[in-house]
């Protein structure tokens, strides 16, 4: 097996570990009660209207997509772990709106170029092991004069210095993989610092 294999197995498989990982636990349950509000905050900084159409990128339960949904925009959530839409749909109809679930990997969206007028993440594209993969597919998905809006974790913040400390006891990430905190950084985001790759140029981040 070649070394692009090698890679491409490794990558695969990280994926495997990170689905079975956020399917196991009561992620939902988790996010309703430590980040309740960080959804609509993304809604509200990424100016969604009614007949927007909305996609939300590792969505999870719809901590973002609902909020999004009850501006009456045309809203899809997407996400690596489907496992999830379940408690999602629950919440969605105890609040009387309705959105699309997708499965879908981030670095690989199953939709077309220039679909929609939002495409947001809320905690979610940060943990696709790629970020250049994740942010391309971000910007093919956005309409031309559309809006991205990303909510991450920050390096220096408590759960990046969390990930930081667990990096010498994890077993190494796939080759090209970078930290999730990494996305909270803007000049990693905005193209700043070339020693740890930049997802996006300036040119193309609309934040």
């Amino acid at each position: 097996m070649n070394d692009k294999a090698d890679a491409t197995e490794a990558d695969l498989a990280l994926k495997q570990k990170h689905r079975a990982m956020w399917a196991q636990g009561d992620y939902p349950a988790l996010a309703s009660e430590l980040i309740p509000d960080l959804g609509a905050i993304l809604v509200d900084a990424c100016g969604i209207k009614p007949r927007h159409r909305v996609l939300d990128v590792g969505a999870g339960a719809g901590n973002a997509a609902i909020p999004a949904a009850m501006m009456d925009a045309e809203v899809v959530a997407s996400d690596l772990t489907p496992e999830m839409f379940d408690a999602g749909r629950r919440q969605a109809a105890d609040r009387g709106v309705e959105l699309e679930w997708k499965e879908g990997d981030a670095e690989a969206l199953p939709f077309p170029d220039n679909e929609f007028d939002v495409v947001m993440s809320c905690l979610g594209v940060m943990f696709a092991p790629h970020h250049q993969a994740g942010a391309d597919e971000l910007v093919r998905v956005c309409k031309p004069e559309g809006t991205i809006g990303l909510l991450s974790w920050t390096p220096e913040g408590f759960i990046g210095k969390m990930f930081a400390a667990m990096k010498p006891f994890a077993p190494p990430p796939p080759p090209g993989a970078q930290p999730p905190p990494l996305w909270g950084s803007e000049d990693h985001v905005r193209g700043g610092s070339s020693a740890t790759g930049s997802p996006m140029s300036t040119q193309q981040s609309r934040l």
